[in-house]
């Protein structure tokens, strides 16, 4: 759509039928809205052709990425409740078939579990390295879940997977599996003592930093990266990349409360909610009243349609009217009748989704914001200012957010208290 659209100038509009159905990202959305300069119309969201309107747009955006990410996060943690019952809630390893009827991993009962297995004891049992062990598997015909063929890194990653002692690891839980264990625990630790004889000490998984990403440094321009010190406690700093900073460290714990003033500088007060709302009611009453009258028009237009279908065919009973005229003039009709029933469902639509709604879904959300956030973990802070900013510099104990569309707009509204454009502003 995006090649057409730069390849027709002309085109200054996407219909959409919902905003979230085009696009669950505020890069594809910037990109047609402020790049391109393009109006989004909404078939079932009645968003107004001014600033107003555009504010709600954004926000409807902003947050269908926020729903999309909060879906996410509820379909991981239903995969996580059903690993916490030792069912691995994913495809199967190669060597298990997973049960449809019965949702559970059974042993496949081909040659691949019992191949599985001998890979496992010739490993362990000989000098054999990983390369040979390829070679193995290629002559043994023995094959990946997809039907390729393995590599070095994908019979690593089979070797040490717990799965085959029966265990289910999945992101932080580990469990006793409800499957059949397909090696031994005495064949496995063989396994991973030839695997990482040459590897002890290395870390085996990499460190995650929530705020890592969204954080520059005031000072010199860097990143702020994290460390964890004493195998301990996450601290933040800038990574010196440039010379010595005198940006200081700063604990986990200490940064999420000063970032608290990034989520509270996006709270709209009760009272400015309420004068929003109402101000976007009155349109909405407008508005309605617009789609109304318009319903009504296009009842009297199927009226008049259907008499003249009626009336048209009664001539051609009667001989009045050619059969071929008659087709023709039905066609036309039918064509219209279907165009005119198509508008009145959109007008229909749009009285049942009616704007103010999602804005005040959207406002009372942020009017809630800072208690949300105080109420999440780290890593559910970090998400949430995510979606409001693109950046903070932090210099010293100051933090200077630049906020998303729309919530610059929210961000400026609440620090001048001009939440409406005067006459000579660029709207």
């Amino acid at each position: 759509m995006v090649e057409f659209l730069e390849k027709n100038k002309a085109v200054r509009a996407v219909l959409v039928y919902k905003i979230d159905r085009i696009s669950r990202n505020m890069l594809d959305y910037s990109l047609l809205v402020e790049k391109m300069g393009l109006e989004i119309i909404s078939a079932t969201e009645q968003l107004l052709s001014n600033a107003t309107g555009r504010l709600m747009g954004d926000m409807q955006a902003a947050f269908s990425r926020y729903f999309s990410a909060q879906l996410s996060d509820r379909v991981s943690e239903a995969m996580a409740a059903k690993a916490k019952k030792g069912i691995y809630p994913s495809y199967a390893p190669v060597g298990y078939l997973n049960d449809s009827d019965t949702r559970t991993i059974a042993l496949d009962s081909s040659e691949r579990a019992p191949l599985i297995r001998e890979a496992f004891e010739s490993y362990a049992g000989t000098e054999m390295t990983l390369k040979e062990l390829v070679e193995w598997t290629r002559k043994r015909g023995l094959t990946t879940r997809g039907g390729g063929t393995f590599t070095k890194s994908s019979l690593h990653r089979m070797l040490t997977n717990r799965f085959y002692v029966g265990e289910v690891r999945w992101a932080d839980v580990t469990v006793v599996g409800a499957h059949e264990p397909l090696v031994s625990r005495l064949l496995f630790q063989r396994v991973q003592e030839k695997l990482h004889g040459r590897g002890k000490g290395r870390r085996s998984r990499t460190q995650t930093f929530p705020f890592r990403g969204i954080l520059t440094c005031g000072y010199c321009g860097c990143q702020i990266t994290a460390s964890k010190i004493k195998s301990r406690y996450v601290y933040y700093h800038c990574t010196n990349g440039r010379g010595k900073c005198s940006q200081p460290y700063v604990r986990q714990g200490e940064l999420a409360k000063r970032l608290q003033s990034v989520v509270d500088s996006v709270r709209v007060p009760e009272a400015i909610v309420r004068q929003l709302l109402n101000e976007i009611g009155k349109g909405e009453a407008h508005r309605e009243e617009e789609a109304k009258s318009r319903l009504d028009e296009l009842e009297k237009e199927v009226a008049e349609i259907s008499h003249r279908r009626d009336q048209a065919y009664i001539d051609k009973q009667d001989g009045l009217l050619d059969i071929d005229r008659w087709k023709e003039l039905e066609r036309g009709w039918a064509k219209r009748m279907a165009l005119v029933e198509e508008r009145q469902q959109g007008l229909r639509a749009s009285l049942r989704t009616p704007a103010v709604d999602s804005a005040s879904e959207a406002l009372e959300l942020l009017e809630s914001a800072s208690e949300m956030y105080l109420a999440q973990s780290v890593a559910e802070q970090a998400m949430a200012l995510r979606i409001l900013v693109s950046n903070c510099i932090v210099r010293g104990k100051t933090i200077e957010p630049y906020y998303r569309k729309p919530f610059d707009l929210v961000a400026e509204g609440l620090r001048s208290g001009e939440w409406y454009p005067r006459e000579d502003s660029n709207l």
